[in-house]
């Protein structure tokens, strides 16, 4: 997308969160019809006005030019409802079941990835940073640096948080937990028998559920 098609879909991702073309021209301090001229694609505003709308909701001018402005919520909330599908294990890999809810997280967050959802860590094997019921934040993405942690798909419906290592010829999935007893799992290419892994996006954040019990 171009600088213009981005400060466009912020703009878009604005209104809505504000409710209404004349409420964000309001805030802003530009006229609806400017606003309108925005949303039509008929021209965009300067990079002064673009900074006038950053400070006015904010964001950063960045989140406003490369379009990463979240739509959840409205203007001036601390906090947005985000997406939580289902369970996905830190330990042994399960079924991921979506599961039709959603949960708070801070506006800045999404701000920063905004097409970022929950999942619900179930196990043990991630617990030095991510405690089992905890619900982890997931940025989209099929690229790993090595030593973070992603959330993953195993055969396509398998799916497990792990720590990622790129292997030559494979993947290595390893954990972050005190218990000794969970084990590595490497994927070699080079095996025809070799299950497949899908990267689904890397952990940025966790929260603890309202009902966590300790």
């Amino acid at each position: 997308m171009t600088v213009r098609s981005n400060v466009l879909k912020s703009i878009q991702a604005l209104i809505d969160r504000e409710g209404s073309k004349a409420a964000f021209a309001k805030k802003v301090g530009v006229s609806r019809a400017a606003v309108t001229n925005w949303t039509s694609g008929i021209n965009a505003p300067d990079i002064e006005t673009i900074a006038t709308i950053a400070s006015a909701y904010g964001v950063t001018l960045s989140a406003i030019l490369e379009g990463r402005v979240a739509t959840g919520g409205k203007a001036g909330e601390a906090w947005v409802s985000v997406p939580l599908y289902g369970s996905i294990a830190a330990g042994t890999p399960i079924e991921m079941l979506p599961i039709d809810a959603t949960f708070v997280v801070p506006s800045e967050l999404i701000g920063k990835f905004p097409d970022a959802f929950l999942l619900k860590v179930v196990g043990e094997s991630m617990n030095r940073v991510l405690p089992n019921g905890c619900y982890a934040l997931i940025n989209p993405t099929n690229e790993t640096v090595d030593g973070r942690a992603y959330a993953v798909c195993v055969n396509g419906y398998d799916a497990t948080i792990k720590r990622v290592r790129t292997l030559a010829n494979g993947i290595e999935l390893y954990p972050d937990s005190t218990d000794p007893t969970i084990k590595s799992m490497v994927f070699d290419y080079a095996d025809p028998d070799a299950e497949t892994v899908t990267v689904i996006g890397e952990v940025v954040w966790y929260v603890i559920p309202f009902d966590y019990v300790i």
